[in-house]
């Protein structure tokens, strides 16, 4: 297999599932306890390139006879990059896979507005592997655009809001059912761990961006080429901007998804309109103030200028939503911490400094075109020093190539600055 694709060559339905997984899909997908066989199967890569940095991205396609019928069953598929062994240990680092696995669970236990669903149901979840139906040929799609506009992020707003509402709700009734305290961070404390961002520790990862931000400015920012110790003031200010990622006392906490840009948001759209949007990709789930997301998700999707006309509005749609579907006994919960619009409104400009930070650390990631991102990022040969060390080189090599992709990157690591060192 070549290993700097993980899935490039002709692969087989056994190479990706074992018998026993096979049944488990076609039983939970056909819903029917019908004797059935597999009359041909098809598993490619989803998309040339990488499409995601932490797992093999495939579509399987499995036709099935299943008493008198046949049926056609499409899949996508994440699981563990075989052959990278560093990334490999970098995911099982940071449970990337079991957060997922969690959040998985606990949706097959809600019960969710098939309506307007936030979320998709997944057929497995393990701590190698993701299995869910291919949203695709029911119209969902990721956004064609670079940066989402208002009304593609009004709904997103809403559904990180039924996200939010949803699984507080649910630790909600887990305490009233059970008469005692009953958190997310209490239950699964090991999976909230993070040392990404942890400012107690210090991180290599986020000591790499500090060095790939200023370095950045260095070389093509006009404002913060010639300033002193640029990069230790940035990584300072960076661990500054971790702190708010944990649990707050005296307020709402939620499951937070913490990783919503363009490749985890799915929108389903009528006659070229969006009309709802799903939430995908859970693994790096954390704990904490709902504006965290929110904050992250418009650092990730818009510019500056953008977040400068529409940001109030998207906030307040968000608050709505929240509310909207909150249970009563929830919402005396929160009107006995204060937490009002007013209060979510204060803790989005808490939550600003953690979400440029986070922008302007993984973007140059994100932001990579897909082709590119394969050969670079997930060469096991160099894939820690890129991520824990070092990635200056070929990101400052993509601005030359791609001005979109320096505009973006610029307009983070400046609004940074300006706002938190320069204050």
């Amino acid at each position: 297999m070549d290993s700097h694709n993980g899935c490039r060559k002709q692969m087989k339905l056994e190479d990706v599932f074992t018998e026993i997984q096979v049944d488990h899909i076609i039983r939970k997908t056909l819903d029917s306890g019908v004797t059935w066989r597999v009359t041909s199967s098809e598993v490619k890569p989803a998309a040339d390139g990488m499409t995601g940095f932490i797992g093999d991205h495939l579509k399987v396609t499995l036709n099935v006879a299943a008493g008198d019928v046949n049926k056609t069953i499409r899949l996508f598929v994440k699981r563990i990059p075989i052959d990278n062994p560093e990334k490999i240990n970098y995911i099982e680092e940071y449970n990337f896979y079991k957060k997922e696995a969690m959040v998985c669970q606990l949706i097959q236990e809600l019960q969710t507005d098939d309506s307007e669903p936030w979320c998709v149901k997944t057929l497995i979840a393990t701590d190698a592997m993701v299995v869910m139906p291919d949203m695709q040929p029911l119209g969902y799609a990721n956004c064609s655009q670079k940066t989402l506009d208002l009304q593609h992020l009004l709904l997103t707003a809403a559904s990180v809001a039924r996200f939010h509402a949803t699984t507080t709700n649910y630790e909600n009734n887990k305490v009233l059912r059970n008469n005692r305290p009953w958190t997310f961070s209490q239950e699964y404390a090991d999976l909230f761990i993070d040392h990404q961002f942890n400012p107690h520790e210090g991180s290599s990862f986020l000591r790499s961006s500090a060095k790939l931000s200023a370095n950045v400015l260095k070389t093509f920012s006009k404002k913060y080429s010639n300033t002193n110790n640029l990069e230790s003031k940035i990584y300072k200010l960076y661990l500054e901007a971790s702190h708010i990622l944990q649990e707050h006392k005296n307020t709402l906490n939620v499951l937070l998804h913490k990783d919503l840009w363009i490749a985890n948001i799915l929108f389903r759209y009528e006659n070229g309109e969006p009309v709802n949007a799903l939430l995908i990709d859970y693994q790096c789930l954390s704990y904490g103030p709902p504006a965290i997301d929110l904050m992250v998700l418009l650092y990730c999707t818009t510019f500056r200028t953008f977040r400068e006309q529409h940001e109030l509005k998207v906030l307040k749609h968000y608050y709505s939503v929240l509310v909207e579907n909150l249970e009563e006994t929830t919402k005396q919960k929160l009107a006995k911490l204060g937490y009002d619009e007013k209060e979510f409104l204060q803790w989005c400009e808490k939550a600003r400094m953690f979400a440029l930070m986070q922008a302007a650390a993984f973007a140059p990631f994100f932001l990579t075109d897909a082709i590119t991102a394969q050969r670079v990022y997930n060469d096991p040969n160099t894939f820690k020093e890129l991520f824990t060390t070092d990635r200056t080189k070929p990101v400052v090599e993509y601005c030359h190539q791609q001005p979109s992709y320096l505009k973006r990157l610029l307009d983070i690591s400046e609004e940074f600055l300006e706002r938190y060192m320069d204050k």
